[in-house]
């Protein structure tokens, strides 16, 4: 075998060599991403009624996803819900991860008022109204008793 046509058999290899790396490297990445969690898509399946995932991205340890109605909730790493919020208004399912005694405060005083965020905290919860012209905010305790209401 005469010197260039070893030098291009060497070649070839070296290219076959390299596109099969990269080949192999790229199964490896799609491999390694994460399945989307099954705990997140229940979460969505149980409380957003025909709702669907339309969107999801990772921030740090924590997930964002938007549904077709226009909620969008965040998850921490365990696949538990830490945020939720609709512009338009939470429903009824969302509302119900309150303790009872939010709940039953929040429809005995702002019966027709659009809860438009909840947010776990380290004390217990958040809560945002739509009110004109303010937002309201309510603290609640972790039992569901109002902690603070509505700072103007």
């Amino acid at each position: 075998m005469n010197k260039l046509s070893l030098t291009l058999l060497l070649a070839g290899v070296g290219l076959i060599a390299a596109l099969t790396a990269f080949a192999t490297d790229d199964k490896t990445k799609s491999s390694k991403k994460e399945v989307f969690p099954s705990k997140i898509e229940s979460f969505v399946e149980m409380n957003i009624p025909n709702g669907e995932i339309i969107k999801y991205k990772y921030e740090g340890d924590k997930m964002e996803v938007k549904c077709n109605d226009h909620t969008e909730l965040y998850f921490n790493k365990e696949g538990d819900c830490i945020k939720m919020e609709n512009e338009n208004g939470l429903n009824q399912h969302l509302i119900a991860h309150l303790p009872e005694p939010a709940t039953l405060y929040l429809k005995n005083n702002y019966n027709n008022i659009a809860v438009t965020e909840i947010e776990k905290k380290s004390y217990g919860f958040k809560a945002e109204l739509k009110t004109s012209p303010n937002e309201c905010e309510i603290w609640f305790n972790k039992d569901g008793s109002v902690r603070k209401e509505c700072d103007y």
